[in-house]
């Protein structure tokens, strides 16, 4: 045969395959509605594993693992149309509670930020709150408890960045206290090198500063390897250290402010090997606040011990158009390896499509949290 009568034999098959999947999806419209009646579930494994089977079996071996690859493509589409039959006019009570208990932004807040004045959180929380009253706390775990215990009504909070990547530990406390990210904001973040009055770059021998500041500045490091590099809990702190200290053969990353702050001599401007450098920053509280132009969501949630439950998970985010912007798992403290999934994606709960995933989500999943839905500034 001819190319163009292969085409021609595939068209028609197609039409055909096209006439039975409507029909099946027919079918599985009163399948949603009797479950729906019955108070059943959706997923049923035993069942989707026997048709696997059967499907495998029934098609020469090469063909297999493709005709299993469809079979489960079909069946998560067919999930997706019944919840949408099963959850029409349905928002789980969580949503609701939620819904029911925001607030407006707090008028003149009170923001607590983990570090010394002068630090790149500081310069978040006054971008993202411009008649805010800052409170420097030493450590992040201390910023969530002044946030639960009402002491402040935001906390400001480092999450990642373009050349180190996550902030772990921050991600670690989200998950623990399961606050509620109200704003986000991506900060561009420039390294200096400080020391005090008449310190060269020839004098140092150690330099201090955030762990994670070091590997954005891994190129000078390179060039400078017989440097020691020292963390400390926060780049502004770590000016304030060297400031104290008078010591010619220490040295600070921290931003510019931090130089003019701490009276401290600039050795090396813009040191991080990446030009377009950003801290992505969070703002977290204990009452939900939804902007109407919020734009972004964040969830956290553990899986079944189900095989391809990531996947099943996952791919209802494409099913539903919504884009996933970043995921992150961590382990799970409590139960030796299980992780916490969390999620950013694109999306708004005022949107009635993305409020019935999250409700059905909540339903379903073993574990799963809200984590905000905010408007993420570019």
């Amino acid at each position: 045969m001819t190319l163009d009568e292969l085409r021609n034999e595939i068209d028609e098959i197609d039409r055909q395959l096209i006439e039975l999947f409507a029909k099946r999806m027919q079918a599985i419209e009163s399948v949603a509605i009797i479950k729906k009646q019955d108070g059943l579930t959706i997923y049923d494994s035993s069942r989707e594993r026997t048709i696997i089977e059967r499907v495998q079996s029934s098609v020469e071996p090469k063909f297999s693992f493709y005709a299993s690859s469809f079979c489960s493509h079909l069946m998560e589409l067919s999930k997706a149309l019944q919840r949408e039959i099963i959850s029409q006019g349905h928002t789980n009570e969580y949503f609701t509670a939620i819904i029911n208990t925001m607030r407006k932004e707090v008028i003149k807040p009170r923001v607590c930020v983990q570090g010394a004045i002068g630090s790149y959180t500081m310069e978040a929380a006054q971008m993202m709150y411009p008649d805010c009253q800052i409170t420097h706390l030493s450590k992040w775990k201390d910023v969530l408890n002044a946030v639960e215990d009402k002491s402040c009504d935001y906390g400001v909070l480092p999450v990642e960045n373009s050349s180190a990547g996550s902030v772990n530990e921050v991600y670690d406390l989200l998950i623990k206290h399961r606050h509620f990210i109200v704003k986000a904001l991506p900060l561009s973040v420039d390294h200096y090198l400080m020391g005090i009055r008449g310190t060269g770059l020839r004098d140092i021998k150690n330099v201090y500063s955030h762990a994670h500041a070091f590997p954005q500045c891994s190129e000078f490091f390179a060039k400078h390897y017989k440097l020691q590099k020292i963390s400390l809990a926060n780049t502004a702190m770590a000016a304030e250290y060297v400031a104290k200290a008078g010591k010619n053969d220490y040295a600070a990353i921290a931003s510019k402010e931090c130089a003019y702050i701490y009276g401290l001599d600039i050795i090396a401007k813009s040191i991080q090997m990446n030009s377009d450098n950003t801290t992505r920053f969070v703002s977290v509280s204990k009452i939900p606040e939804i902007d109407d132009n919020a734009n972004k969501i964040s969830i956290v949630f553990t899986l079944p011990h189900q095989t391809g439950s990531l996947y099943r998970t996952l791919s209802r985010f494409a099913l539903a158009g919504l884009n996933l912007n970043k995921i992150e798992s961590r382990p799970n403290a409590e139960k030796n390896f299980e992780y916490y999934f969390y999620i950013d994606f694109t999306g708004s709960i005022h949107n009635k499509n993305v409020l019935a995933l999250l409700s059905s989500l909540k339903d379903e999943l073993p574990v799963f949290a809200f984590l905000g839905n905010y408007n993420e500034k570019q």
